[in-house]
């Protein structure tokens, strides 16, 4: 549940806007204490059994840490009293990204441990994956953080319940003879939602996406604008919505660096490429919706 200073805006450590290039002290301070502590315990110390079976030894979750980031094991890190102070400090240290690229290895250890325990409900209601990830994700949606773990242990960028289901059902309609626009179309989704982002990349393949279901259904078409004259002609679509793809794609063409190489940098923000995405797979349902209706053998 949502706390009352977060619901109502009081707290002015959260900010309006969701974050995406930032892991502020305070999301770390949560993470280490409400989900990290749980998972760790101190290993290679005879003193110590593994705390409840947990799956994370601090140590060696440590010295994966530094891998990750690239940077030297302090000199007594191995020390048992001293290996959490360790970890937690490198945790509220680092860089955003690397608070990120932990979030992401933690999900990918407890995957592998989960092989260990496969009977085990207990063990798995408490330690598996997908408890961190409903952990994870619930604290970044409290935080108004931008991110949230897949299936994969891979964050990606959030999308609203009802809109993901909606592009993850149009990716399992793009099968045969549309399995081409399939690839844009799955490549245009993640140049927006996983790192890095590159929204300028998502519009250029979402049309291409577009392209290729048109240049399939009208299979002697060079480009897309050729499809457009062939809707006009076979009145394959209403007279405006065959203008919204014709404007669509002039959009692509004429922005600089979307779909051609340019002189100026370009403008394309996030919301841009959100907006081109979903009214492109409104575009390309629409379009399979229509397929063999009004096309002249």
């Amino acid at each position: 549940m949502v706390k009352f200073s977060r619901r109502y805006g009081f707290d002015p450590r959260i900010s309006s806007e969701v974050l995406l290039e930032d892991a502020p002290e305070w999301l770390r301070v949560a993470y280490i204490n409400g989900i990290l502590s749980d998972l760790t315990y101190v290993d290679r110390d005879t003193r110590y059994s593994n705390s409840e079976r947990r799956p994370l030894g601090i140590k060696q979750l440590y010295e994966d840490f530094c891998v990750i980031l690239r940077q030297e094991t302090e000199e007594n890190y191995l020390d048992s009293w001293a290996c959490w102070d360790h970890l937690s400090w490198l945790v509220k240290q680092c860089k955003w990204y690397g608070f990120y690229d932990l979030v992401e290895h933690i999900g990918k250890k407890l995957q592998e441990r989960e092989e260990d325990h496969i009977f085990e409900d207990d063990w798995e209601r408490r330690f598996g994956f997908q408890a961190y990830r409903r952990k994870v994700n619930e604290l970044f949606a409290e935080d108004r953080i931008g991110w949230r773990l897949n299936d994969n242990s891979e964050l990606e960028r959030e999308t609203p319940e009802v809109l993901s289901r909606r592009l993850e059902g149009l990716e399992k309609k793009l099968v045969d003879e549309f399995e081409p626009a399939r690839e844009h179309y799955k490549k245009a989704i993640r140049y927006l939602k996983q790192r890095p982002l590159d929204p300028e990349n998502s519009i250029k393949e979402i049309i291409s996406s577009i392209e290729s279901i048109c240049k399939t259904i009208w299979s002697n078409s060079q480009t897309l604008g050729d499809c457009v004259k062939e809707m006009r002609k076979e009145k394959f679509l209403p007279d405006h919505i065959v203008t919204i793809i014709e404007k669509f794609y002039a959009f692509s063409c004429s922005e600089p660096a979307v779909r051609h190489g340019s002189a100026t940098s370009s403008k394309i923000q996030i919301n841009d490429a959100e907006f081109c995405l979903y009214l492109g797979a409104a575009l390309i349902r629409y379009l399979i919706s229509k397929r063999g209706r009004s096309i002249k053998d």
